[in-house]
């Protein structure tokens, strides 16, 4: 096999570079500096070009050729005209090599660039092998809470919590449970409400979530009415049982097929261990007893803040899953709500440490708009974590990534540096003209469309346009002769723009201020 890649001049070193290990491989440098700007009618150009000089059809040398760079034109037109096949390169010229060694596996386009076949090809291998796991039959240590497997041999499981659930309407929560299973959720947690007791209403509540989803439903409480009233309808999981509690939750356990999770307390006497060694004694203890009755437990060593007891409380993880093979429940929620920082690299870290000491279970709400997304996050973290702990890895090119505001590779080209023509420095014109209409712009997170409500001069309502991308909106807007001025097309583009941005990442939209606006984006 041969392979000609196609590239611009300020590319062209770096991709030879990347490629020099593939024998089978040349670089051919276009007559343009940057390959973005390649379009088709130039690449076909290039092609006769070197057809020339080689006296011979490309297709005869090569098997195909591949062009770098962020081109957005379809590149079919090339081998219709040429007779040699045409594809997109990887975006970023150090992922070359990636696709090389993978060629076998993915399916080159003229539309879309190698990058997303790359990484489709990556997480099917991860699923794959994930799939093999959680095929494996329960082995010691193993517990099924519901018909889920729990355990050291499959991935962390991802608890979601729904807050204060008896307070919600009965549709608020199916959108609550759907919101749920959609972000990767594997169990749902019911969140009782503190110092009530709703257990007359755990019958529909259950009812509501057994009609939509057939994944283990827990229920958190420590109210005793609420916890037996669970267990005889047949809940799969019970939050929480502790010293305090225990006997007179044994006889409803024995009974039945719900998994208590076990606490290292007894808040009826009003005891919390605080040390180490001091939490896994006392939860050993406790957990003891509903062993002797054949009960299956996950223990919860209670993940404690930062700042408050927390490597304390994930030393006693370690300690506890050293001296027992017992699913162990993790509250990264617990850290996550009380910390001010975006979820994205907390859940990713707390995942990890999460997987060092043992923990099965992954528990968190959706309680604050910081952690808006935490489930997802924190199913995506599970899988990182568990491929590479059975590939013996670092979590890092496992098929899976939390890199949701950054990037990886930072391959940034300029060229302005090369250009010698005036500069101009920009201000923003003092005077504004009104246009012949106004736009309001909104997000439907519900349905997840930006909408623009559009009004005349004398501020009525004309019409709503809605969309999901910010093109699709201001072209319509072009369409329908709404912007008659160019200041006004820049200023709507501009808004529409940041408003699909905060829809994606569940940024807050405010039109007409800064998306980031707080003192970390000042300097």
């Amino acid at each position: 096999m041969r392979i000609l890649i196609i590239t611009g001049k300020q590319a062209y070193q770096r991709v030879k570079e990347t490629v020099k290990k593939y024998n089978y491989v040349d670089v051919h440098m276009a007559d343009i500096s940057i390959a973005a700007f390649l379009t088709p009618r130039m690449i076909i150009r290039e092609i006769r070009s070197l057809e020339k000089r080689f006296n011979k059809p490309l297709s005869e040398i090569y098997d195909f050729v591949l062009v770098t760079g962020l081109i957005r034109h379809d590149l079919k037109v090339v081998e219709e005209e040429t007779g040699i096949r045409c594809y997109k390169s990887t975006r970023e010229a150090s992922d070359i090599p990636l696709l090389l060694d993978n060629l076998e596996s993915i399916e080159l386009s003229t539309k879309d660039y190698a990058d997303a076949q790359i990484l489709k090809y990556l997480r099917e291998e991860a699923e794959n092998l994930i799939r093999e796991y959680e095929e494996k039959p329960l082995s010691s240590g193993d517990i099924k809470i519901g018909s889920l497997k729990v355990g050291d041999n499959y991935p962390m499981r991802v608890l979601g919590e729904i807050v204060h659930v008896p307070w919600l309407k009965d549709k608020e929560l199916e959108k609550r449970i759907i919101y749920y299973i959609e972000s990767g959720a594997d169990m749902i947690d019911l969140g009782m409400v503190s110092n009530e007791d709703h257990s007359q209403d755990l019958r529909r509540i259950l009812k509501i979530v057994r009609d939509i989803t057939d994944k283990p439903v827990s229920i958190d409480t420590m109210n005793i009415k609420e916890l037996i009233q669970g267990i005889k309808l047949d809940v799969d999981m019970i939050l929480s049982v502790d010293g305090g509690n225990l006997e007179e939750l044994l006889p409803y356990l024995k009974d039945g097929n719900t998994v208590p999770v076990v606490l290292p307390t007894n808040y009826k006497l009003n005891i919390v261990p605080k040390g180490a060694m001091e939490r896994v004694e006392m939860l050993e203890r406790n957990i003891s007893r509903l062993i002797e009755e054949g009960i299956k437990v996950v223990g919860d060593l209670i993940l404690e803040p930062i700042n408050n007891n927390f490597v304390e409380s994930v030393i006693a993880y370690k300690i506890f899953k050293e001296r027992n093979k017992i699913p162990t429940f993790f509250g990264v929620g617990n850290v996550s709500e009380l910390f001010d920082a975006d979820s994205n690299g907390v859940n990713a870290l707390l995942t990890a440490i999460g997987s060092e000491v043992g923990a099965n279970i992954l528990f968190t709400p959706e309680a604050s708009s910081k952690c808006r997304f935490s489930i997802r996050e924190l199913k995506i973290a599970s899988k990182m974590m568990f491929l590479a702990k059975i590939r013996n890895s670092i979590p890092k090119d496992v098929g899976f990534h939390l890199i949701n505001y950054k990037d990886k590779k930072f391959d940034e080209i300029t060229t302005y540096k090369n250009y010698d023509v005036p500069v101009i420095f920009a201000e923003e014109n003092s005077k504004v003209v009104l246009d012949r209409v106004s736009f309001k712009i909104e997000l439907d997170r519900e349905n997840k469309y930006i909408v623009v409500i559009v009004f005349d001069r004398r501020k009525k309502p004309i019409c709503i346009v809605k969309g999901r991308r910010a093109k699709e909106i201001y072209d319509t807007l072009i369409r329908e002769n709404f912007i008659g001025m160019m200041d006004h097309a820049a200023y709507i583009g501009r808004e529409l723009q940041k408003a699909e941005i905060a829809l994606r990442i569940g940024k807050k939209y405010v039109q007409d201020f800064e998306l980031f606006y707080n003192e970390f984006w000042e300097s």
